[in-house]
């Protein structure tokens, strides 16, 4: 009987995330957005999200990410949460 109250309320806390995919900002520079929408994720973890997606593309290349701007929005449990990282990749 409890199962599905306790699968109810862990979907509520875990949210559902999406990350994009990057993209060209120009400039050499690049663009990544994680969304969390429900739930209570914590801002850390939402930036993270963005962080490590922009890490390994630029991994990919061979080229260390260099993050230059983060913006968040959104309001934790009530609106999604989304964070936009701009970012470029450089040689290490």
């Amino acid at each position: 009987m409890r199962a599905p109250y306790l699968f109810a309320a862990v979907a509520v806390i875990a949210g559902c995330t999406t990350i994009s995919d990057v993209t060209p900002a120009g400039d050499g520079n690049y663009t990544v957005t994680t969304q969390v929408q429900g739930g209570m994720t914590p801002w850390g973890e939402v930036k993270a999200s963005s962080l490590k997606r922009a890490d390994k593309y630029c991994r990919q290349q061979g080229k260390q990410m260099h993050p230059i701007e983060m913006k968040t929005h959104g309001v934790r449990g009530w609106t999604p949460q989304e964070a936009d990282l701009t970012f470029s990749c450089v040689a290490g």
